[in-house]
């Protein structure tokens, strides 16, 4: 059966799983990584135009840019911001940030939108090309800035409480932020019961 599955898997095969919150971690690494990548990108893009020869390759981007950008409000807004609001005792200072963080993604997707509509926008004389050099610069700075915010001031808090403990506290703390903290905290004593 093993030979099987290193034929099917090849080199995954012989890795463990992460414990959950470990697991979470590295999902969050990934998706920031992605995205500084795409504004590495970016700035290439911008840094060529109004030049015709990064027109092809701007539209693939643009477009995984807002596939990538729509995937870390999820993560972020879905699963990290219930996941720190549970940890957290009544915290003024936490909830003022997630709040900021939020307001950040409104206003970074609405910045696409626009990134989108001057692209989609321009003419045959490419016309429009520098307000969309002046949009993409103005997202990646700002994506860059709200990353090193995220990996400063959030990270540390999440990191604290799943980095290092038990698979078994780790999945405690992601199952009570999954399942809102007073219903989770009943059947975690059941369980504990049992």
């Amino acid at each position: 059966m093993d030979e099987k599955l290193n034929q099917h898997f090849g080199a995954y095969a012989s890795h463990r799983p992460q414990p959950l919150g470990e697991a979470f971690l590295t999902l969050l690494e990934r998706d920031q990584m992605r995205l500084l990548r795409l504004c590495a990108a970016l700035e290439k893009i911008a840094d060529g135009l109004p030049g015709a020869v990064h027109q092809k390759r701007t539209g693939k981007v643009l477009a995984f840019l807002d596939k990538a950008f729509s995937r870390h409000v999820f993560v972020h807004e879905k699963c990290l911001f219930p996941l720190v609001r549970s940890l957290e005792e009544k915290n003024e200072h936490t909830e003022t940030m997630l709040r900021e963080l939020e307001f950040e993604h409104s206003a970074d997707r609405g910045l696409i939108v626009e990134i989108l509509s001057a692209y989609m926008g321009r003419d045959s004389r490419n016309t429009g090309l520098e307000a969309l050099g002046y949009l993409l610069r103005s997202f990646f700075e700002n994506y860059r800035r709200h990353s090193a915010w995220e990996r400063t001031a959030l990270y540390p808090i999440v990191r604290t409480h799943l980095a290092g403990g038990t698979p078994r506290k780790q999945h405690d703390a992601l199952l009570r932020a999954s399942m809102g903290p007073g219903l989770s905290d009943r059947i975690l004593r059941t369980a504990a019961l049992c």
